[in-house]
């Protein structure tokens, strides 16, 4: 910061109505703080110009207010695009609106794999397995070297393991359902 922003900093009510002019202007734009800051330093090269400059209050915020203005108008030209506004079609012309993931919807489906996965895996290694399965890794042979290099061991053993181990699951769970 060099020494015409502590000016800006230094006289309360320049600061105080940059603040109050942002807050007006906060749900036009994206970026507050850039606002923000670009006032102070068109307002610390003004008060840069002349030792008189200060008392101008009228023009000081006039500057502010311009700027703000500017800024709000620079905002709008943005792109950007609503989740409306985005379709898809398919090979038969069929026109889809994007719709955006449930992300709640899918807490009950963690909730059920989780209390699975701790009604199954007793120790740790079947934890592990029940881990690695609830990601969707299904090939034997690379969660047997995971295990091998956690655990330690023999890659194959623990590849047996996981197969009794799925075994074993699929009869826990048919007696449940």
């Amino acid at each position: 910061m060099d020494y015409h922003q502590l000016a800006v900093y230094s006289n309360s009510w320049i600061i105080n109505y940059i603040y109050f002019v942002s807050d007006k202007i906060r749900n036009k734009v994206i970026d507050q703080t850039r606002f923000e800051e670009r006032c102070i330093k068109k307002v610390a090269r003004y008060l840069s110009a002349g030792d008189t400059n200060i008392s101008n209050k009228r023009y000081i915020a006039n500057m502010i207010r311009k700027e703000a203005h500017d800024y709000v108008s620079w905002c709008k030209k943005e792109a950007y695009e609503l989740l409306a506004d985005l379709t898809f079609e398919d090979e038969e012309g069929n026109v889809t609106e994007y719709e955006p993931p449930d992300m709640l919807g899918n807490v009950e489906a963690e909730v059920i794999a989780k209390e699975m996965t701790d009604l199954l895996g007793k120790d740790g290694r079947r934890k592990l397995i029940m881990e690695a399965w609830s990601y969707g890794n299904t090939n034997d042979l690379l969660i047997s070297g995971a295990l091998g290099r956690t655990l330690g061991g023999n890659k194959e053993s623990h590849r047996k393991f996981i197969q009794r181990f799925r075994k074993e699951c699929r009869e826990q769970l048919s007696a449940i359902i």
